[in-house]
């Protein structure tokens, strides 16, 4: 009896030890909240490009000049999706949208051509 009792509050230690670690790393990739503003996190993510490209190979020109971080996730057959930037990553809620010249994108990073001028921003945003 002692011994399935010691077995039983050891299982149920490992199991919170589990579940803080899971709640924890969730709470980490919400952003704080100075940097929400009406449900969108406001950064300073507006860059001008230089040269005809997509989306993509721009930002990850901008990754390699240090000037932003953020990681992907590629689709097969719809390209890449942006999932984290400095460090925000989206959750079911919230996700980062692009935008080109103020207009919201309508296809993804790898597929839309930007030219020399284009103002590529992203917000934080709420899922419509």
């Amino acid at each position: 009896m002692r011994k399935t009792r010691a077995i039983i509050i050891l299982v149920a230690g490992i199991i919170l030890v589990f579940w803080g670690a899971y709640f924890y790393s969730q709470q980490k990739n919400i952003p704080a909240p100075d940097l929400i503003q009406n449900n969108r996190v406001e950064l300073p993510l507006s860059f001008t490009a230089t040269k005809e490209t997509t989306v993509y190979d721009f930002m990850d020109e901008l990754r390699s000049e240090e000037k932003i971080n953020f990681t992907e996730k590629d689709y097969a057959g719809m390209g890449k999706f942006i999932e984290t930037i400095n460090g925000v990553k989206g959750n079911g809620n919230q996700n980062w949208i692009y935008y080109v010249n103020g207009k919201k994108a309508s296809v993804g990073v790898s597929n839309y051509k930007i030219k020399p001028g284009d103002v590529v921003s992203w917000k934080y945003e709420k899922n419509i």
